[in-house]
């Protein structure tokens, strides 16, 4: 066997490398080109509805109104009760809210209450705004104040890159909208004015007349009784304010107090009270006590000056089904009927009233908290067309335009 010379074997290898270097050389494949990316939509401009506020007292009726401004056909919730008011007082940091409880609001869109407002169309309904600004809250109701007023409920964080999820206070009926929908309505700022002043009595003379003048007959007028400031006298005051959960639950705590400066001798019983109830939407009724009964001398008693006694008084015993018929805001007004007399004795007798009614917060009822339906008022007819006569007659001064149906607000 002939065994190869190294020269050979060098010269061998030599040729393998030649063929196999440049095939581990060779150019990579081409990767595929990458797809462009489509470009975003432009964002669609915001639903055009408006929200008006109309304060023209602190203690209301306060007025919402909901405009559509916009061309397309809108889905609003026509319920005040998503409303929800910050209050800027002068000389605090922060401000007081006024919304209401958890109870009273709506948890989520109430489709009862679903309104489709075309262009130009619009929403109007009366509230009472101490519903919302209820307890201490409502001492934030003062003149100067500023009122920035909401509907609906809050919008996703600035941070958050994912499109609003309902419920909205109001969107588009299109299949494909053309405006972006919008979870809150904002209405411009509005300083809350100086309340009117109640009448001025009529004016008195110093004998007690109207007018001051003598009598028909000529003869003077008999001199004006005179008036014992210290004697002893009832005062009633009931409950300022009551959130209550359900009808069964309605109770007052009710306090008669000697306000004068002499004791009285008197009888006082939870049977001689009796109540007027008016609520919502012209709802009346009265929630009368019982006459006298002849109590006997030992249910009299002497209340020193400044001395008081109270009663919590059940209303759903007292009163007549149906009393509180409807969620929302009450006003009770409380009478006290002293009329117990005993033989032997000079009794105090009176009949009172509380100077302020009660405001009482329903949160549950049997029936709804709106009586009717929602409805839409079309939009205001258009001004009428200027049809003046020949260019010979004398022009006329140009007609001032109308008052927008709304109240210019005053921006902060």
């Amino acid at each position: 066997m002939i065994r190869p010379s190294r020269a050979s074997l060098l010269a061998s290898l030599f040729c393998l490398s030649s063929l196999v270097l440049p095939s581990a050389h060779a150019a990579p494949p081409a990767k595929p080109a990458k797809a462009q990316k489509a470009p975003e939509p432009p964002p669609l401009p915001p639903a055009q509805a408006r929200l008006w506020i109309v304060a023209p007292t602190m203690t209301g009726p306060w007025t919402m109104r909901i405009d559509n401004e916009g061309t397309v056909p809108l889905r609003v919730p026509a319920d005040p009760r998503l409303l929800r008011f910050e209050i800027e007082i002068e000389g605090e940091k922060k401000p007081t809210t006024c919304e209401l409880p958890k109870a009273l609001k709506p948890s989520s869109f109430p489709e009862s209450r679903a309104l489709l407002l075309g262009p130009g169309q619009s929403y109007v309904e009366p509230f009472d705004p101490r519903l919302f600004c209820f307890g201490k809250a409502a001492d934030a109701l003062r003149p100067g104040v500023t009122l920035h007023a909401r509907l609906g409920w809050d919008p996703p964080k600035k941070t958050s890159k994912k499109p609003p999820e309902p419920p909205f206070a109001a969107e588009s009926t299109e299949r494909e909208p053309s405006v972006a929908p919008q979870p809150q309505i904002l209405a411009p700022a509005i300083v809350l004015g100086e309340s009117p002043p109640p009448p001025p009595p009529p004016p008195q003379a110093a004998n007690g007349s109207t007018n001051g003048t003598k009598p028909a007959d000529g003869k003077p007028p008999p001199p004006a009784p005179i008036v014992d400031e210290r004697a002893g006298r009832l005062e009633v005051t009931a409950d300022a304010w009551k959130d209550v959960a359900a009808p069964n639950g309605v109770s007052l705590t009710v306090t008669a107090k000697n306000a004068g400066l002499r004791p009285i001798f008197v009888a006082l019983r939870p049977w001689m009270f009796s109540f007027r109830v008016d609520g919502p939407y012209g709802h009346t009724k009265s929630c009368l006590g019982d006459p006298p009964r002849g109590l006997p001398r030992d249910a009299f008693r002497t209340l020193k000056p400044g001395a008081s006694t109270s009663f919590t008084i059940l209303l759903h015993e007292v009163c007549p089904r149906g009393t509180f018929p409807r969620p929302g805001l009450y006003r009770v007004t409380t009478t006290l009927n002293a009329g117990e007399t005993v033989e032997g004795a000079e009794a105090y007798t009176a009949e009172l009233f509380t100077k302020t009614p009660t405001l009482l917060r329903l949160a549950s009822a049997p029936e709804p908290f709106f009586a009717e339906p929602p409805k839409a008022l079309p939009p205001p007819p258009p001004p009428p067309a200027d049809t003046s006569a020949s260019p010979d007659a004398p022009q006329s001064p140009e007609a001032t335009p109308a008052a927008p149906s709304a109240p210019a607000p005053t921006d902060k």
